[in-house]
């Protein structure tokens, strides 16, 4: 699904909302940029239930596009640390999971270990968006699009822009 289209740029209620695209065409080379803009975008449409001033980005596993993180607090619309777990790692502190690519075994532990809390989750390495997460990133050589897992979504303590869903793929059957 090919979207060069700028959706949600102007939302109403949202003066100063960055935009948010479902396929987002880059430079080759600037792929860490992309997604921390992607990443940043989708945590400024997600509602915590107590709003953090400044977005707290736990990094888990072997993220290959995490590295500029940092730099998503231009279209997250707050200040955002970034940090770097370990597989397994307690997730006190964390209001953004990256999950970079792992065993499966290990991703089920970070994913349970976030039921009950307020902690949106990305996957960088799950294209198929199977493993728990709620957003799943695609990375490819010039693009960059996401999918979202509705199921994993509706069970957070989190509420996402229904929104974000016109601009995503659904995963698990809604392509």
């Amino acid at each position: 699904m090919l979207l060069a289209l700028a959706l949600l740029a102007i939302v109403p209620g949202f003066p100063e909302v960055p935009v948010l695209a479902s396929d987002t065409r880059f430079a080759p080379g600037t792929e860490d940029m992309a997604v921390a803009r992607t990443v940043g975008g989708i945590a400024s449409y997600t509602r915590w239930p107590e709003p953090p001033p400044t977005l707290r980005i736990c990094v888990s596993g072997a993220a290959r596009h995490a590295d500029r993180l940092g730099e998503a607090a231009r279209t997250a619309g707050r200040p955002v640390t970034v940090r770097r777990l370990g597989v397994g790692t307690a997730l006190a502190g964390c209001d953004l999971l990256y999950l970079g690519a792992m065993r499966p075994a290990e991703n089920l532990g970070m994913i349970r270990a976030m039921h009950g809390r307020a902690i949106l989750s990305i996957a960088e390495s799950d294209p198929a968006c199977r493993g728990g997460a709620m957003f799943c990133l695609a990375v490819g050589a010039s693009s960059l699009s996401f999918r979202i897992n509705i199921d994993a979504i509706s069970r957070s303590a989190l509420r996402v822009d229904p929104r974000v869903q016109r601009v995503a793929t659904l995963a698990g059957g809604g392509n």
